[in-house]
């Protein structure tokens, strides 16, 4: 609990060590590859986001299932999308998941 003298702390600098450090690292990646898919993807797919790379499998999560089944249908525009990004050029197959979880 923070008392009126502390000061605030910045956790964006923040580094653990172990594996909460691997998962903010991971986290932050995703971060930077969600902000670059936001610039190819056409509005309608926009809350969809990247949460998972596993092999050459992309795994994307959106709260909208009328996203998802849209999403599930333009599997080779995905691609294509995926394809420009350099970090993403080896994916071969797309997973489309809804989260109807409100946090």
């Amino acid at each position: 609990m923070r008392t009126p003298n502390d000061k605030p702390i910045n956790v964006a600098n923040f580094n653990p060590k172990g594996k909460l450090g691997l998962l903010f690292a991971q986290a932050r990646a995703f971060n930077q590859l969600n902000d670059q898919l936001s610039e190819f993807l056409p509005d309608a797919f926009k809350t969809l986001s990247l949460c998972a790379i596993k092999g050459n499998t992309a795994t994307f999560v959106t709260h909208n299932q009328a996203v998802a089944f849209r999403a599930q249908k333009q599997h080779e525009m995905l691609l294509g999308v995926l394809k420009k990004l350099d970090a993403l050029a080896d994916i071969q197959e797309i997973v489309i998941k809804v989260d109807l979880k409100e946090y």
